[in-house]
């Protein structure tokens, strides 16, 4: 398993000591946040989570609920996460192509590490399965750059 995909672990597992680590070795190697592995592990584990029930009135209540559960979920825009939901779930509904082109980089990282975050806690995923569903993250970002 790549670096990028420990420090997702990590983060997701709240093991600060290896989080911290991996950080410092990340920033030592001149990167920064693996949003790429945040984006295809949070695209992955919402697929397999809504795949039987994608509907506008179950994503509004996830998004709401995941605001409500985090601890930084209040600083989760609704109507952005929804939209990074319907986008990630290809559900074609209002105005998401706008919200979403309206976001830079760096806030739909933290959009999508937040919805993550919630989805892991609400699958109850063991080690072995958020293992595996990090090295399909790293294997969708392998075959995207081709």
């Amino acid at each position: 398993m790549e670096d990028e995909s420990k420090f997702v672990r990590a983060l997701l597992r709240r093991d600060w000591e290896a989080y911290n680590m991996y950080l410092e070795k990340l920033e030592g190697q001149g990167k920064g946040t693996p949003i790429a592995t945040i984006g295809y592990a949070c695209y992955i584990a919402a697929r397999q989570r809504f795949a039987e029930h994608r509907s506008p009135e179950e994503i509004i209540r996830f998004v709401a609920d995941t605001r409500a559960t985090l601890s930084e979920g209040r600083d989760l825009p609704a109507k952005e996460a929804e939209a990074v939901m319907y986008a990630m779930l290809d559900m074609d509904m209002p105005d998401v192509d706008e919200i979403v082109d309206g976001l830079d980089v760096g806030m739909i990282a933290e959009i999508q590490g937040q919805l993550l975050f919630k989805l892991v806690l609400d699958a109850a995923l063991t080690d072995e399965q958020l293992d595996n569903l990090l090295l399909e993250a790293e294997r969708l970002i392998h075959q995207a750059d081709g």
